[in-house]
């Protein structure tokens, strides 16, 4: 595609928000079409974590770069900064000590800071922390946690900046298809916005707008309660870094120093799922979700960190809210050239890996516009799902 077609990116979230930055800082004429506004959606409500260990070597180099943008949005987008590196703390039992291992020298070759840790050197780095059936733990030295809102908006000004046209509030109502191809999209107002490409980032509500052109992919929405936990100036001492614990299926993070937030997963982020942690509540309809969290959600939050971190049991408990997952059936994002169909790209599926990710994904699907085939996309691919 030459520089200086027109593309529409639908979705202001970390994702659209960076492809579209990426799309205007290399000429092309973007607009960026958000039913709301930026991180109006589940980029805003995301934890925000920030690590480079994955399983999965793609993954890693994603999260990596996405670090690396974050960090630099000082320069790119002339605000202040929106990264906290407080470090990032992961522990494992013994059924997945090897492949752990493997992956820390991976990800050590491709020069980000891990570091491995005995049982005995993570009681030695977390005090206050038990060592209950911790066979390994992984720091991640750099790392921590982003303001997910912040970032994003700072992301969208310097795409607008940069050209990007930004229309708010505006809601996507149905793509627009001309023979073979996506020639744009309808606004739910009537208007049509035509260009040579649409860049579908509209995680949640992907399929809704995907059915409206007769596609689809295999994705489903979930609902993911966050419990915020009041540490009354505390919270850097209970929680020191960012946390995920893969023998109790919980993650968590301080918030400066007045709260910490915490959640369960189910393991899928690091390629091996835990279904014994439980699928969180399904979501039939993105715009009609119970975004608060009932107190026995909290509290249930709270109780797998019993044993592992006593001084989160002293902690009040705070109105908690609730985010939405897209997720693929095999826990990967869907980013890629959707077949069957010319001039139409999507981003989703993200499947919890959405936010660290974000913006390295932005910036591979402007290339993937602009350029071609970015290997790094490659098992993302939405034609894996063909026969499905």
């Amino acid at each position: 595609m030459r520089n200086g077609s027109d593309v529409i990116v639908v979705g202001a979230g970390i994702v659209g928000s960076s492809a579209a930055y990426h799309l205007a800082a290399a000429g092309v004429a973007v607009t960026l079409v958000e039913q709301a506004h930026p991180a109006g959606g589940p980029s805003g409500k995301s934890s925000a974590l920030l690590h480079a260990f994955y399983l999965m070597p793609e993954l890693s180099q994603l999260a990596i770069r996405g670090r690396e943008i974050l960090v630099s949005l000082p320069e790119i987008a002339g605000e202040g900064s929106f990264v906290t590196e407080v470090g990032m703390m992961w522990v494992c039992g013994n059924d997945n000590e090897a492949s752990w291992k493997a992956a820390a020298e991976r990800i050590r070759g491709v020069g980000a800071l891990i570091e491995t840790l005995s049982p005995q050197a993570f009681a030695d780095a977390a005090p206050g922390f038990a060592l209950d059936n911790v066979a390994l733990a992984l720091w991640e030295p750099e790392y921590g946690y982003a303001d997910a809102f912040g970032a994003t908006n700072a992301i969208a000004r310097a795409a607008k900046a940069r050209g990007a046209r930004i229309m708010q509030n505006s809601l996507v109502e149905r793509l627009v298809k001309e023979g073979d191809r996506i020639s744009g999209v309808a606004l739910a107002d009537g208007t049509v916005l035509k260009a040579d490409a649409v860049v579908l980032a509209a995680g949640p509500w992907t399929r809704r707008l995907l059915a409206t052109v007769g596609l689809d992919l295999p994705l489903h929405v979930e609902r993911h309660p966050m419990a915020v936990l009041d540490a009354a100036g505390k919270a850097r001492q209970v929680m020191p870094f960012a946390w995920c614990d893969d023998i109790s299926c919980n993650y968590a993070r301080p918030d400066n120093d007045g709260v910490i937030l915490a959640g369960t997963w189910a393991g899928g982020g690091t390629g091996l799922r835990h279904e014994h942690a439980g699928r969180p509540r399904f979501v039939e309809n993105p715009d009609d979700y119970m975004e608060g969290v009932e107190e026995s959600e909290s509290v249930e939050i709270l109780e797998t960190f019993a044993t592992r971190v006593p001084a989160m049991a002293d902690l009040g408990i705070r109105p908690g809210y609730a985010g939405l997952y897209d997720m693929s059936p095999d826990d990967l994002p869907v980013i890629g050239a959707m077949p069957g169909i010319d001039g139409l790209f999507v981003s989703a599926g993200s499947s919890g890996h959405g936010f660290k990710t974000g913006p390295a994904v932005g910036e591979a699907v402007a290339r993937l516009v602009t350029e071609g085939a970015q290997p790094i996309l490659a098992p993302f691919s939405p034609s894996r799902f063909k026969a499905a």
